[in-house]
């Protein structure tokens, strides 16, 4: 009997058990009961823990109350299903039986639910979701158009001196390699004068050189002679004295004809200019008819050709082949190597200003040039501007112009890579007052290869300015 007694008690208790565990499993707290049901063994094992355990599981929210005393029900939310759980006799802890509400009949496993924040679906999506061009841009809007531009700079810059030195490079292959380090430049083009000087269009106007001769022009005035002048490249930039070169030219006449009045001390008063080839010069004879009007008037347009003198020999004197406007505007075929014009004006036997475009590399003893030159600036006041290219200050930078070196005077006739600085200092030693007053190096994407100088003579009488041999 009391064995009967305390099975039907442990039935009754397995009973309550159950029903209460369907009712709690059927709420809103199952995935927490879930949760906790790997202490139920424990639980039902041990004597007097059962209530104490049922006792910790969250209660069933009771449905609100309308004014009207109608209970209303809790709406469902859209997407969720209403799972009711029991527990089958015989069953393991994770065998449980679901049902569900929707119209779905397949069983899904159970699984506890995320704990989202409000507004993290939106993060998440947003996150996952490809940028698009159109915000990229704008998010790197400066970057990406600098780094355009420096590299439409780059090729504008690059690509054509590549075209440039691989089409003249195939051609004269041959010829370039047959030269020697050694070789003495002449100082005449290696081709004819019009076709050399078509071909410093492009590169000169890509690499500064044009706006660098347009500076140096315009910052020499007075008398000035310009050495090695050849085409004539620089002389449209000089300011032109107007009441120098024009035969009826009064101020009054300029103010109303709307013409610009340059600065006094700005312009030049005389120009003389000096080149060993006859043909170049035929085209820099050309160049001041369409730059001064007034020589224009007095030099025909079919002028005669200028023939060549010895094809360099430094013992022939200079020769006279323009002389107009009472001495104002000469030129002269000669070698720099000798000692050079005067001007025609016997007021002064010095120039203002002496000018050289990239004249050093191309004679055979550049400090025999420089002090040429230093002897027939007027001292103290006068100016020697030189543009040229040399060097530069980076190592890499100069092995590629030794590197080229033969090739670039197959085709122009200059050794690009001499030493610039250590001319200077030579000729500092063998000339007597000679002094350094600038050394600029225009143009970043020259490298340091492009040289501007600006030299002058001390108060030294000019039999004095000679080279020390």
């Amino acid at each position: 009997m009391a064995s009967l007694s305390c099975s039907r008690l442990a039935g009754r208790a397995v009973g309550e058990w159950r029903v209460s565990y369907t009712a709690i499993l059927s709420s809103e707290s199952a995935p927490n009961l879930a949760r906790m049901s790997s202490h139920w063994p424990r639980a039902t094992q041990q004597p007097g823990r059962r209530t104490l355990f049922l006792q910790t599981i969250p209660r069933q929210r009771q449905p609100k109350i309308s004014p009207s005393g109608s209970a209303t029900p809790r709406p469902l939310s859209v997407g969720k299903e209403k799972t009711s759980w029991t527990l089958t006799p015989g069953a393991t802890q994770s065998s449980y039986k679901s049902t569900s509400s929707s119209s779905s009949s397949s069983s899904l496993p159970f699984t506890r639910p995320s704990r989202k924040q409000p507004g993290s679906d939106k993060k998440s999506d947003k996150k996952e979701e490809p940028e698009s061009l159109d915000s990229l841009f704008s998010q790197r809007k400066l970057p990406l158009v600098g780094a355009a531009l420096a590299a439409g700079v780059l090729g504008f810059y690059i690509m054509p001196l590549l075209v440039t030195y691989l089409s003249g490079g195939c051609r004269e292959d041959k010829k370039h390699l047959e030269i020697s380090p050694d070789a003495v430049p002449t100082g005449l083009p290696p081709v004819g004068a019009a076709e050399f000087d078509a071909s410093l269009d492009v590169p000169e106007r890509i690499m500064g050189i044009r706006r660098q001769r347009r500076k140096l022009a315009r910052e020499s005035s007075g008398a000035v002679l310009e050495v090695a002048v050849g085409t004539g490249r620089n002389i449209n930039h000089y300011l032109w004295d107007p009441a120098s070169f024009s035969p009826v030219y009064t101020r009054a006449a300029a103010l109303l004809s709307g013409q610009s009045i340059t600065p006094e001390g700005k312009a030049i008063t005389s120009f003389t200019g000096i080149d060993l080839s006859g043909e170049a010069l035929g085209l820099a004879r050309t160049q001041l008819r369409i730059t001064v009007p007034a020589v224009a008037a007095v030099i025909p347009k079919k002028a005669p050709a200028i023939e060549e003198s010895g094809s360099g020999d430094s013992k022939t004197p200079a020769a006279e082949v323009v002389n107009v406007l009472d001495g104002k505007v000469r030129l002269f075929q000669g070698d720099a190597m000798r000692p050079l014009p005067l001007p025609a004006t016997p007021a002064s036997p010095y120039y203002d200003t002496v000018v050289q475009t990239f004249g050093l590399c191309s004679v055979a003893d550049p400090v025999v040039l420089l002090a040429n030159m230093a002897a027939v600036v007027k001292p103290d006041s006068g100016r020697i501007v030189l543009l040229e290219h040399g060097r530069g200050g980076w190592s890499v930078v100069n092995s590629l112009l030794d590197q080229y070196a033969t090739r670039h005077f197959s085709r122009f006739g200059c050794w690009w890579n001499r030493d610039i600085a250590a001319i200077l200092a030579d000729a500092q030693k063998a000339v007597p007052g000679l002094e350094v007053v600038s050394v600029k190096r225009p143009g970043w994407l020259q490298f340091g290869t492009l040289w501007r100088i600006e030299l002058r003579v001390k108060g030294i009488p000019a039999g004095d300015a000679a080279v020390k041999k």
